[in-house]
């Protein structure tokens, strides 16, 4: 966990936000901080390969948003950059990458 989750981490417990920080530890032990680099997955930045990682377990648009704290918008647009960028014709498909890559 990079250090200023951990710093925010820590400030979340003292406040008693007990469900935020479930929701930090969830999103680092999935392996969303430890995903593989983007020059592994086909130039995906680092939050696409993020992205793809949420596409690949099934997630939505609106839980990916959710998750990593960005609009929906955004993340639509990270899908629709990583379908070009891999040339893949779907978010299936794309989930199926993952899986073979190990993402």
């Amino acid at each position: 966990m990079p250090v200023e989750a951990h710093t925010a981490k820590s400030a979340l417990e003292k406040l008693g936000a007990r469900h935020e920080v479930e929701r930090v530890d969830a999103f680092f032990s999935e392996g969303c901080a430890e995903a593989k680099s983007g020059a592994e997955v086909g130039g995906l930045s680092r939050r696409e390969v993020e992205v793809l990682h949420l596409v690949a377990q099934g997630l939505s648009n609106a839980l990916i948003a959710e998750r990593l704290f960005l609009s929906e918008h955004t993340v639509k647009r990270h899908v629709a950059n990583i379908l070009s960028k891999l040339k893949l014709p779907s978010r299936a498909a794309a989930a199926a990458h993952a899986a073979r890559l190990g993402v």
